[in-house]
């Protein structure tokens, strides 16, 4: 992306892992499907500097731009 740094976090839901980990697959999609009408919690991204998308299925992914750090020549 050329000289802009960019910090990447994807993940899900604790309970909505531990079923995929044991290989529960069906229980996951009836609790990640019952999940979409609940709100997502939002309160602790205050500091993040980006975007975040809570997806249907459970997962998040976040983004954000990071402030370029310039080299000094040795």
């Amino acid at each position: 992306m050329g000289s802009v740094r960019i910090e990447a976090f994807s993940g899900m839901a604790e309970h909505l892992y531990e079923l995929i980990k044991k290989g529960r697959v069906e229980e996951y999609r009836q609790a990640a499907f019952q999940s979409r009408s609940t709100p997502h919690n939002t309160h602790g991204t205050g500091r993040w500097n980006g975007s975040i998308s809570f997806h249907d299925d459970g997962t998040v992914m976040a983004l954000s731009v990071l402030p370029i750090r310039r080299r000094h020549p040795q």
